[in-house]
């Protein structure tokens, strides 16, 4: 997956959930929530969606050192096979 596109998922996930908050504050004049109550939550989804970006980050760098990893045992490949090597004599 394109880093662009997980940038973009994170920020609308950001969004829907600062609705969810506006929606909760406009609940807690209501008396649904205490503002206690919301603030804890806030900052408890605020929390989660740090170690989502922390998780997202690690994940992106993994996939890179792989490809990058792909990318040179297939010159090592392509370089015993071009000098007539099999993997059978390895």
């Amino acid at each position: 997956m394109d880093e662009r596109i997980v940038r973009e998922r994170i920020a609308e996930m950001a969004d829907a959930l600062s609705a969810i908050t506006r929606q909760s504050k406009d609940s807690a004049s209501m008396g649904t929530y205490t503002p206690k109550t919301l603030h804890k939550s806030a900052q408890d989804i605020g929390e989660m969606l740090d170690q989502i970006r922390l998780v997202i980050k690690y994940l992106m760098f993994d996939i890179e050192a792989t490809r990058r990893e792909n990318s040179y045992l297939r010159e090592m490949l392509e370089s015993r096979w071009n000098r007539g090597e099999s993997s059978e004599n390895t």
